[in-house]
C-alpha cells in the first residue's frame, strides 16, 4: 500500500513567491537575454525602422523650405541677340521652416515613445507566454502524475480483490476513474504545445536557456511583491498614466497636429518671390529686378486650414481620452493583483504543504480500511482539482501581475540598463507635463 502515496505535485511552484535580489548575476543575464530577443522580434524591428525614419525626417525638416531658381533667356532681335539670366527665390516669409521643423521633431518624438511601447508590450507578451508555459507544465506534469497513481490503484485493486477483500465494484470504479483521465491529460498535453508554440514565436532559443525562464519569474514575483498594498489616489493615477508612453505618444501627436494646422494657417497667406537678372539687349546692358506674389483667388485654401484645426481638436479629445482610459486600466490592474494575492494567499493558508498531508490522510484512511474505494476515488479527484486550482490561481496571479508591470512601466525593470537613459528621458518630460 506504500505504492499509493498520492504524489504531492512540485509543491514549489505554486509555494507564496519569495523576494529574491532582483540585481543578482543570474537575473541580470536573463534580463540582458530577454531583450536581445525582444528586439529581435519583427514588431519591435517594425518600431524601430520607423524612429528611424523619422528622425531622418526631422532632419530633412531644418532644411530651407525653398531652393533657388535660376532662368536662362536668348532671343534674336533683328541683327542682335540678346540674353538674360535670372536667379529667384520664394522668401519663407512667415517662418513655416520653423513650424514644420517642430512638426517632424514632435513626430520623431512620437515615434520614440512608440518604440517604447513596442518594447515593453513585447516583453509583456513573453513574459506572459512564460507564465502561460509554466502553468500548462505543472497542468500536465500533475495529470501525468494523476494518472500513474490510479494505474497503480488499480494494481493494487486487483490485488485486494484476489484476496477478498474488495469487491468487482471497486475495481470497475477505478478503471472509470483511470478513463476520466484521459481527456484531461489530453487537453494538458494540448495546452503545453501550444504555450510553446506561443513562447517559441516570442523567445525561439527558450529551450536552450531554461533557467533564464525561472530567473525571470523569479523576478516577476519579487516585483509583485514592491506593489503597494493601498489603492492609487487620482494624482498617482494621472501621473503613472502621464509618463505611459501610449498617453504620451497621444500627446505629441496632439502637438505635432497643432503645428500642421499653424503649417495651413500659413499657406492662406501669399510669400513672395524675389528675383534679380542681368543680361544684355541690342547694345546696352540690362540689369532687372522681379518681385511675384501668388494670388490665391481661385483657392483660398481655407477649407483645407478648417479641416486642420478640426484635426488638432480630435487629436486633443483622443489624448484626454487616452489618458483617462490609462488612469482606469491603472485603477483596474491594481485591484486585481491585490485580490488574487490575497486569493492566492487564502489558498495557501489553507494548503500549508501543497496538499501533502491530504494526500497522507486519504492513503492511510483507504489502507486501513476506513475509507471506501469509492469514497478515496472521489476525494482523491477533488485533492486534484485544489492542486490545480492552485496552479490556475497562482498563474492568474501572475498574469495580473504582468498586467499591472505594463500599465505602471515597472516592466520596464526587465529591459537592460541601455535602454534606461531613453526612459529616464521621457520620464523628465512626463514629469514637467504633469507639474
Amino acid at each position: 500500500a506504500s505504492a499509493l502515496a498520492i504524489p504531492v505535485y512540485a509543491s514549489d511552484s505554486i509555494n507564496p513567491p519569495k523576494a529574491v535580489n532582483s540585481s543578482s548575476p543570474d537575473n541580470d543575464a536573463a534580463r540582458l537575454w530577454l531583450q536581445n530577443r525582444i528586439v529581435q522580434t519583427p514588431q519591435v524591428k517594425a518600431a524601430s525602422a520607423q524612429k528611424n525614419s523619422r528622425a531622418l525626417w526631422s532632419q530633412a525638416a531644418t532644411q530651407p523650405l525653398y531652393n533657388p531658381e535660376l532662368q536662362t533667356r536668348l532671343e534674336q532681335e533683328g541683327s542682335n541677340n540678346n540674353y538674360a539670366l535670372e536667379i529667384s527665390q520664394k522668401i519663407d516669409w512667415w517662418n513655416q521652416r520653423e513650424a514644420r521643423s517642430q512638426q517632424q521633431l514632435l513626430l520623431q518624438q512620437q515615434a520614440e515613445q512608440q518604440y517604447q511601447q513596442s518594447l515593453q508590450q513585447t516583453t509583456a507578451d513573453a513574459l506572459a507566454a512564460i507564465v502561460r508555459y509554466q502553468s500548462a507544465q505543472q497542468r500536465d506534469q500533475l495529470m501525468q502524475r494523476l494518472q500513474q497513481q490510479q494505474q497503480t490503484l488499480t494494481q493494487l485493486i486487483q490485488q485486494r480483490r484476489r484476496l477478498g477483500d474488495l469487491s468487482a465494484l471497486d475495481a470497475e470504479l477505478a478503471l472509470l476513474a483511470q478513463s476520466s483521465l484521459l481527456a484531461d491529460i489530453a487537453a494538458s498535453q494540448a495546452e503545453l504545445s501550444a504555450a510553446a508554440a506561443q513562447l517559441s514565436s516570442l523567445l525561439p532559443d527558450w529551450q536552450q536557456q531554461p533557467q533564464y525562464l525561472s530567473a525571470l519569474i523569479q523576478q516577476l514575483d519579487n516585483s509583485a511583491q514592491q506593489l503597494p498594498a493601498q489603492p492609487l489616489n487620482n494624482v498617482q493615477l494621472k501621473q503613472l498614466a502621464l509618463s505611459h508612453p501610449q498617453s504620451e505618444s497621444a500627446r505629441l501627436f496632439w502637438l505635432a497636429e497643432q503645428q500642421r494646422a499653424q503649417l495651413s494657417r500659413d499657406s492662406l497667406r501669399a510669400e513672395p518671390t524675389i528675383g534679380i537678372s542681368a543680361g544684355r539687349s541690342g547694345e546696352e546692358d540690362v540689369l532687372g529686378l522681379a518681385l511675384s506674389l501668388p494670388l490665391n483667388v481661385r483657392s483660398s485654401y481655407r477649407q483645407a486650414a478648417a479641416a486642420a484645426n478640426g484635426e488638432t481638436l480630435q487629436a486633443e479629445a483622443e489624448f484626454y481620452a487616452s489618458l483617462q482610459q490609462q488612469q482606469q486600466q491603472l485603477r483596474a490592474s491594481h485591484s486585481r493583483v491585490l485580490a488574487y494575492r490575497r486569493q492566492v494567499e487564502q489558498w495557501h493558508a489553507l494548503m500549508p504543504d501543497g496538499g501533502q498531508r491530504s494526500a497522507q490522510l486519504l492513503q492511510q484512511q483507504w489502507s486501513n480500511g476506513d475509507l471506501s474505494t469509492s469514497a478515496y476515488i472521489q476525494a482523491s479527484a477533488q485533492w486534484a482539482a485544489s492542486l490545480q486550482a492552485g496552479i490556475e490561481l497562482t498563474g492568474d496571479y501572475r498574469q495580473a501581475q504582468i498586467q499591472w508591470l505594463s500599465d505602471s512601466q515597472t516592466i520596464r525593470s526587465f529591459l537592460s540598463a541601455a535602454n534606461t537613459n531613453s526612459q529616464n528621458a521621457a520620464t523628465g518630460s512626463n514629469r514637467r507635463i504633469s507639474e
